[in-house]
């Protein structure tokens, strides 16, 4: 609901600077600079391995991560800024690892939870983060105080060495950003925001190829969604 409201009024707030300030003989103000930006992180997923009667692995990890990026900007009578940011590196997972052995048919008969032949091994993940994108609109709203909404996307790149001797294709995640900041400027043009705002991505499920004697039909299923601090300087043109 919160993500709902402040887009709605971030979007219509735009159109109407935009219309206000195209009669006006003030020229939009353009900037560049650097944003340093920490943030925890939730991720959940899924493992679907089989056919007929799969076996599935849930896990839920979080973690802390921190990355810098490079933004444009382009102010609109001091009301309303559009820009864009394109993070500067990559950001790597820690490994997972997770060992299948056979069933003990003595007390688990299951073969969703564990195999009873064949299929097993040690597999190990990890995911590197990079090229992530981002589009926004900020609306001043009071003293330097301003809500922010942004659009993602960014690249998703698996490692893995899995047991079953099949691989995972890299992807592409999209998601909404969205929060509050804080914007102070000097004379010069020299200026500093901070900012604190929720990622919601979009859930993810690719699917492995190129297993080799296995059946193992091998899927994953993730959601991710998180919470990050900024601090960024930039020069006004």
């Amino acid at each position: 609901m919160i993500k709902k409201i402040l887009s709605t009024l971030l979007v219509s707030s735009a159109l109407f600077v935009f219309l206000a300030t195209s009669s006006m003989a003030e020229r939009p103000k353009f900037s560049l600079g650097y944003t340093a930006a920490y943030g925890g992180y939730v991720a959940s997923g899924q493992e679907n391995e089989g056919a007929g009667a799969v076996e599935i692995t849930k896990e839920e990890e979080s973690g802390e991560f921190g990355y810098s990026s490079f933004f444009i900007e382009m102010s609109f009578a001091d009301r309303i800024t559009v820009g864009a940011s394109w993070m500067m590196d990559e950001v790597d997972t820690a490994v997972s690892e997770r060992t299948d052995a056979l069933c003990n048919t003595a007390s688990e008969t299951d073969p969703r939870v564990c195999p009873r032949v064949g299929d097993t091994g040690t597999s190990k993940v990890q995911a590197e983060f990079s090229d992530l994108v981002t589009g926004y609109i900020e609306l001043n709203i009071w003293n330097g105080l301003y809500a922010k909404y942004g659009v993602m996307e960014m690249n998703v790149e698996t490692k893995e060495t899995l047991h079953t001797d099949s691989t995972y294709p890299n992807a592409t995640m999209d998601g909404e950003t969205y929060g509050l900041g804080w914007k102070g400027s000097f004379d010069n043009g020299v200026f500093i925001k901070t900012e604190t705002l929720m990622q919601d991505w979009s859930d993810l499920k690719i699917e492995a190829t190129g297993a080799t004697g296995t059946d193992n039909n091998t899927s994953v299923e993730a959601s991710l969604s998180g919470a990050v601090a900024t601090v960024s300087i930039g020069k006004a043109f």
